[in-house]
């Protein structure tokens, strides 16, 4: 956390603050719940006082820098890579304030509430691991295709090309089609079936391509579909051909290639579970501070998958595998936690804090 100094004075740096954040989440806790292993080396009043001086376009303007600051060297330029945006929620059981009205948003009723922080994600992903090149909070009325603008500017910042982006349906629109194929970005996302005319498209025997027109009655336009067709083989209790459609652009593949590529975007699933292993407790409303507390724990995941890589690879011919057994996320919040220890001197009596 080097990139994000914090204005101190007195005993405390901003080290020791980023420690507490990191120490947070790798034991999945509050605050609160490591003051007894503090020492008085710094209070939860204290703690809170500094860490609310962020302010949260500095963290946005500053979140890639954090994110690939560790995974740079791995990353090799001059070849097309395969990206991924998403987005995630982190419930809100709050009320609406000044501070936070415009973060907090709707949508289904998830662990019991409505309201949720909204996150974007821009994800590298590779062919042993995926990293997080930047998350933004999303806001009240600012469309999708806005934030997803920002993630290809930051893709060209970083010297990357594309080979393909994949997307979730929620990104479905017109306005991104339109932005995508006007910046010539190979894309795979999957249809939605909320016409007429594309429920018949989705009805056949074999695999192929077709044509849709998306708002053929307002603002038509026309859509390349990949339509592989599968047979269920009794997945949940049922026995029938199934047709699975793809929008794409800027790609010469067959459908089996198209459909099996977005397959690899359920690994970004696997990286949230990882991030909830490591998500501090919080009920502050502060929209700086939840936004940083998430950069962290999206931190924790590429630095894991950066150790592993450099140094857990398996020694073999041909291409490159990662040992998974030494070096697992659990050993390694357990490492961060022993290091956050020796760096704020925390001291520990008969108790032991059980990770989170």
């Amino acid at each position: 956390m080097m990139f994000l100094p914090i204005p101190m004075q007195g005993k405390y740096s901003s080290k020791d603050i980023h420690s507490l954040a990191i120490g947070m989440s790798s034991q999945k806790q509050t605050i609160h719940s490591l003051q007894p292993y503090l020492s008085g080396k710094m209070s939860e009043t204290n703690f809170w006082h500094h860490i609310s001086k962020f302010q949260i376009q500095d963290l946005i303007n500053l979140n890639h820098t954090l994110l690939t600051n560790p995974i740079l060297d791995f990353i090799k330029k001059g070849i097309p890579y395969r990206f991924a945006i998403d987005g995630t929620d982190d419930p809100y059981y709050g009320k609406k304030i000044s501070e936070n009205k415009c973060y907090i948003l709707g949508g289904k009723v998830k662990k019991s509430t409505t309201s949720f922080y909204k996150y974007m994600t821009l994800e590298l992903l590779l062919p042993q691991f995926k990293v997080t090149l930047s998350v933004l909070p999303m806001e009240e009325g600012i469309k999708a295709e806005e934030y997803i603008k920002k993630m290809l500017v930051m893709i060209h910042k970083l010297g990357l090309s594309i080979e393909v982006l994949l997307l979730d349906r929620g990104f479905y629109s017109g306005e991104v089609f339109k932005l995508l194929m006007e910046n010539d970005v190979p894309f795979i996302m999957p249809v939605k079936k909320q016409s007429n005319d594309m429920i018949e498209l989705l009805i056949g025997r074999k695999s192929r391509f077709d044509k849709y027109t998306l708002n053929k009655n307002t603002d038509p336009l026309e859509l390349d579909v990949a339509i592989r067709v599968c047979y269920s083989k009794g997945k949940y209790h049922k026995h029938e051909i199934i047709n699975y459609g793809y929008v794409f652009y800027g790609l010469n593949w067959s459908v089996k290639k198209i459909s099996k590529m977005y397959e690899k975007r359920f690994g970004i699933e696997s990286s949230y579970s990882i991030r909830n292993k490591v998500r501090s407790r919080t009920t502050t409303r502060k929209p700086a501070v939840r936004y940083y507390l998430f950069l962290v724990s999206m931190l924790f995941q590429n630095v894991w998958m950066m150790l592993r890589w450099k140094y857990f690879r398996k020694p073999q011919r041909g291409p490159s595998v990662v040992d998974e057994d030494p070096f697992r996320f659990d050993n390694f919040r357990l490492k961060v936690w022993e290091r956050v220890i020796k760096v704020l001197k925390l001291v520990f009596d008969t108790i032991t804090l059980r990770p989170g």
